[in-house]
């Protein structure tokens, strides 16, 4: 294609295409093998399709699904659910936490990661190529502390192949910054190493709130005053922070010019958040998070950059 592009596991789809996009959330997955829980074994395409209906009714076209090696991503078993659900999914290629990394990354040179990243953007697996690498995981830490948070050596590998890939094929990078608030150091990694900010997604952003707004401004204003993305992809999760807070700092953001830069999921990767089973269901975000934007001021232009033209222009390529 001559005019800009995205990757999803049923092709090459021209970048205008992509649409309102949750992107962060996980269709396919084993993540019972690092949690021990069996409620995060989500195998069941007929399950996931049934459920996307919800999703597709509520206005949602597209889904970045962001399933790393060593928890169960599947990119054959993606393409069954687009196909029959209709959801345009863009599929993420990376490596999750280090107990759960293949034996030869243990092993590998940057340079080595770097060209299996490549090949599954370039030719894939089963003719299904990676549209993006993510998410690219670091540790997650009991402080919510980006001044003290440091990569560790092998994440560090791991970052650096991620930016080599970034830098020979073009696609964006979409991280794992959660618990410790781990997005300044990776991005410190990923820069090193030669990456585009630009095309940097920190993700996570929402694992914490603080009382104090401005605390959390500390953190999101730096990330995208480098160029990089802020995703707020926890929505729906009580448990880490309340909606009524994700929706007040959003808020704030975008009244400072920065809702083209932030982009919205749900991370949702437990068979109980599936309305089969009496969860929020992937049309969470159109039924109970964007009134909460509204409310507070948002306007539809802003809704409209962060569903809409955020995801496609960070991950459109030409």
């Amino acid at each position: 294609m001559s005019a800009s592009f995205i990757t999803t596991v049923t092709g090459e789809i021209r970048a205008e295409e992509l649409g309102p996009t949750l992107a962060h959330e996980h269709l396919y997955c084993d993540l019972s093998v690092d949690s021990g829980k069996a409620d995060n074994r989500v195998a069941n395409v007929e399950l996931i399709t049934d459920e996307l209906a919800c999703f597709r009714k509520a206005g949602g076209h597209s889904i970045v699904e962001v399933t790393p090696v060593g928890v169960g991503r599947n990119a054959g078993k993606l393409r069954e659910i687009s196909a029959a659900s209709g959801a345009q999914i863009v599929s993420g290629i990376a490596f999750y936490d280090e107990r759960t990394y293949p034996d030869w990354v243990h092993r590998a040179r940057a340079d080595e990661i770097a060209d299996y990243f490549v090949s599954e953007i370039e030719e894939g697996t089963d003719g299904v190529r990676a549209g993006l690498i993510g998410e690219l995981l670091s540790h997650n830490s009991p402080r919510a502390n980006p001044r003290s948070y440091r990569l560790r050596e092998a994440e560090r590998r791991v970052f650096a192949a991620a930016a080599k890939a970034q830098r020979r094929t073009g696609v964006a990078i979409s991280t794992h910054a959660a618990l410790g608030r781990a997005g300044h150091a990776q991005l410190d990694a990923l820069e090193r190493s030669g990456a585009n900010l630009a095309r940097v997604i920190i993700g996570h952003c929402d694992a914490h709130a603080h009382e104090d707004i401005e605390q959390d401004l500390a953190y999101y204003l730096p990330i995208l005053k480098r160029g990089a993305y802020c995703q707020f992809d926890l929505i729906g999760w009580s448990e880490l922070a309340s909606d009524e807070a994700r929706s007040t700092r959003i808020a704030a953001l975008a009244r400072m010019g920065f809702a083209k830069k932030i982009t919205l999921a749900t991370d949702t990767c437990r068979l109980s958040q599936l309305h089969r089973n009496g969860g929020r269901g992937f049309d969470y975000l159109w039924t109970s998070f964007l009134p909460l934007l509204r409310a507070r001021g948002v306007t539809e232009a802003q809704i409209h950059a962060m569903l809409v033209e955020a995801p496609r222009t960070v991950l459109a390529r030409s």
